[in-house]
């Protein structure tokens, strides 16, 4: 078994016929922060049972600093894990300094009363939770947000090297969150203490945590720094979503960016929309449209534009050429059917060159075939014709036969 604080080896528990972890290995380090991800179901919170003697695993091995704690006294154990569970009830009415003492009963004679360094170790914990000004407040009368942040301290108090938090930061604001995260990173770098707590949020658990460990459906499915865990294809297979995956300007840690879905409705029969675009201008329309329940066609588009990573991420039909090349003949063809079989034909406000002008070419016959065409114009052709003058004919000739949207909002309402 390899040198860790806690360490879990094909652990599989469950709760009566019900398995829930199904051959578990996880290590957390001395001074490292490790996140446990995962979709509702998958064994993150049994895993902290296991890990916390509140479970027996039915199979496998569980050390805490090379101890067995299934075979080691209760009293013991208590002063070597630290757990900040995810909902607190009260039973009866404590005051939150006495919930924090509750943190030092390893430490003293269950007929004793807190001596002086009790007392200090819970008042230091309070301050670092910065929940001092509720020490005489009853728990029962506190928030949901302060409540947790005195069973964080209570745990602190107790001064163990394992700390354990399932969702720590449940029922907090944005300030008290990174407050939180903060001090356990803290606590990791400045007193050795391992640490492992139960994400929701994949944001937190890449800003800060060493590692991410996946659970689906009780088994570890990837593990490493968060850069290699949090992806695109994380989403996708354990949540079911999609979404961008990208690094953050300042730390370069992966950022999650989720929103209304990419893909557009997949049902026959559904009316055709052809979205003429380049330079990223054409991605908000094609959202617009996929959210109005048309089929869309986009394109031709060139293989490094935005318009392009995004159509192919919304899985939708186009035409792409090359980067930098202009339209060949071939893919002008395949544009044109396209044209003739959409209902509407949205005209964005790009940059027109002698590489795509062949583009406005194909709409201007649609629109003469008598296809409805709507342009976008947020910038004036004048600024966007490349093409010596040919672009700006066609434009205003589309403008002046069809539709002009000022805005992608004005979009959305016509269609």
């Amino acid at each position: 078994m390899t040198e860790a604080a806690l360490a879990l080896r094909g652990v599989v528990a469950g709760y009566g016929a019900r398995e829930v972890l199904r051959g578990v290995d996880l290590d957390v380090g001395r001074g490292e922060v490790v996140g446990l991800v995962g979709p509702n179901g998958s064994g993150k919170t049994t895993v902290i049972r296991v890990a916390s003697r509140a479970l027996r695993p039915r199979r496998g091995e569980v050390r805490l600093l090379g101890l067995d704690p299934y075979a080691t006294p209760a009293r013991e154990i208590a002063r070597r894990v630290a757990v900040v569970p995810q909902e607190v009830a009260p039973v009866f009415s404590f005051s939150a300094l006495e919930v924090v003492l509750m943190g030092r009963s390893p430490y003293r004679s269950p007929w004793a009363g807190g001596d002086a360094e009790d007392y200090r170790r819970a008042r230091e914990a309070m301050e670092t939770a910065q929940v001092q000004h509720l020490a005489a407040r009853p728990i029962e009368a506190l928030s949901g947000g302060e409540k947790q942040r005195v069973i964080l301290a209570q745990a602190l108090a107790q001064h163990a090297p394992v700390l354990l938090l399932d969702e720590p930061t449940t029922h907090l604001d944005i300030r008290h969150v990174v407050g939180i995260l903060e001090t356990v990173r803290r606590l990791a770098r400045r007193e050795d203490i391992a640490a492992l707590a139960i994400f929701h949020d994949l944001n937190l658990a890449s800003a800060y945590c060493d590692r991410v460990v996946a659970l689906d459906e009780g088994r570890v499915v990837d593990e490493g720094p968060p850069g290699a865990v949090i992806t695109r294809e994380l989403l996708s297979r354990l949540y079911g979503v999609e979404g961008e995956v990208t690094p953050h300007f300042a730390t370069g840690r992966p950022t999650v960016l989720l929103g209304p879905s990419l893909r557009p409705l997949e049902a026959a029969g559904l009316p055709v929309a052809h979205v003429i675009g380049g330079a990223g201008r054409g991605a908000p329309a094609m959202r617009i449209l996929a959210e109005r329940g048309y089929e869309v066609t986009t394109g031709v588009l060139h293989g490094s534009d935005t318009d392009a990573v995004v159509a192919e991420r919304m899985n939708l039909e186009r035409v792409v050429v090359p980067p930098f090349s202009e339209i060949d003949e071939g893919a002008e063809g395949e544009i044109r059917a396209m044209l003739g079989a959409a209902e509407v034909v949205v005209v964005c406000d790009a940059p027109y060159g002698p590489g795509n002008v062949a583009n406005l070419r194909a709409a201007a016959a649609a629109q003469e075939a008598g296809a409805r065409v709507i342009v976008v114009e947020g910038t004036g052709i004048a600024e966007r014709d490349f093409t010596g003058g040919e672009a700006t004919g066609l434009w205003e000739r589309l403008a002046g036969r069809g539709e002009v949207a000022r805005s992608y909002e004005e979009l959305a309402s016509r269609v």
